[in-house]
């Protein structure tokens, strides 16, 4: 029997699968698919998330154009939680996800008010003021129904465009100002949704592919599975992954994938990177030992309130936490768990002037 991998070489697989190293340059859009979703609460994190891996160099206002396009688009797809994902892609999780979601949420709908007579009337009219290609704020959107009638006050307003969204009606798409506008999502990027299993199937995969090693339990938090059914959609992708011990109990990869690639997961492991808060480094998993000591989990998230704060990647290993300074000029602040060993000195200040370009062109 092979020997468990220990933690470290887990975290340099999971870096190298999810693009955390140095290589060639590739477009957002081709990022964000191969990440399947990145997490996007925090939409500066989100765009810089995409950033820190596609190694192409663009700019904040860059990214913000690219959602012009409508290749990449932000929406609530799992978890209740914003996410950046590309169209398909989208259709493809609520395929998964929307119903669960959807039942989850009905007890606070129905605590503020909103039936089913008031959602179906809240379609009807972002419908109809959206047609036609329209974008609009949320703020003028729901002022916007309002004045149709339709009571938007308080958090109604959020639990309606999340259904929407979740329903597949809406999404987020481009740049109004400083904020994005919601698009329905037939118009700004037509497509079909795949049916459910079909689904589950390909996201499996691509979960695996971009974040493996992972569990069961780890696919299951991602797209809100219950543990029998990621289980069991593990087991139908195993022809093509690989099981391998660790030293936490067995995960599965995709051979094929960068961390399959001893030369890639080599490189992921001299890799340095500043990863936003919420990242997918450790968002991605339920079990996050591999990349964060537990000693230093309530450094990373206080009190686990669900807030995930800025962290510093070596080797796939979150190494502490880090911080921009509004000073004039802006700097980034390091704040390391432990000390850091000088070798990394170069390697850190490289990645605290890519933020500060990145993060200038706003």
């Amino acid at each position: 029997m092979a020997a468990p991998l220990p933690l470290a070489e887990v975290a340099a697989m999971r870096a190298a699968a999810q693009s955390l190293l140095d290589g060639p340059s590739r477009a957002p859009v081709e990022t964000v698919r191969a990440m399947l979703a990145l997490q996007a609460q925090d939409f500066a994190g989100g765009l810089w998330a995409v950033a820190v891996r596609d190694r192409a160099g663009e700019m904040r206002a860059d990214l913000e154009a690219a959602l012009g396009t409508g290749a990449v688009v932000r929406s609530w797809p799992m978890r209740g939680t914003l996410h950046l994902t590309t169209p398909a892609d989208l259709r493809m999780l609520l395929a998964i996800t929307s119903t669960r979601a959807i039942a989850a949420a009905r007890g606070r709908r129905t605590q503020l008010g909103l039936e089913e007579a008031d959602l179906s009337r809240g379609r009807e009219l972002v419908v109809e003021l959206l047609a036609g290609g329209v974008a609009s704020t949320r703020t003028d959107l729901m002022a916007a129904i309002a004045e149709r009638g339709l009571d938007t006050t308080g958090q109604r307003a959020a639990h309606l465009l999340g259904w929407l969204s979740q329903t597949g009606v809406t999404c987020l798409g481009p740049m109004l100002g400083k904020q994005q506008g919601v698009v329905l999502l037939d118009e700004w990027a037509p497509g079909v949704a795949p049916e459910r299993e079909d689904a589950l199937r390909e996201a499996t995969l691509r979960y695996v592919r971009g974040h493996g090693p992972a569990t069961a339990l780890d696919l299951a938090w991602w797209l809100g599975l219950t543990k029998t059914e990621a289980t069991r959609a593990l087991g139908e992708a195993a022809a093509q992954l690989e099981e391998v011990p660790t030293e936490t109990g067995p995960m599965w990869f995709d051979p094929a994938s960068a961390a399959g690639d001893p030369v890639a997961v080599a490189a992921a492991r001299e890799a340095v990177r500043l990863l936003p808060p919420f990242d997918e480094l450790l968002l991605g998993y339920t079990n996050r030992v591999a990349s964060l000591d537990p000693e230093f989990t309530n450094r990373v998230t206080p009190g686990s309130n669900g807030l995930f704060r800025p962290i510093v990647s070596i080797g796939g290993r979150v190494e502490g936490l880090w911080r921009v300074e509004r000073s004039r000029p802006p700097r980034v602040e390091l704040d390391p768990f432990t000390g850091i060993a000088p070798r990394w000195t170069d390697a850190l200040e490289a990645a605290a002037e890519s933020h500060l370009r990145f993060a200038a062109t706003r």
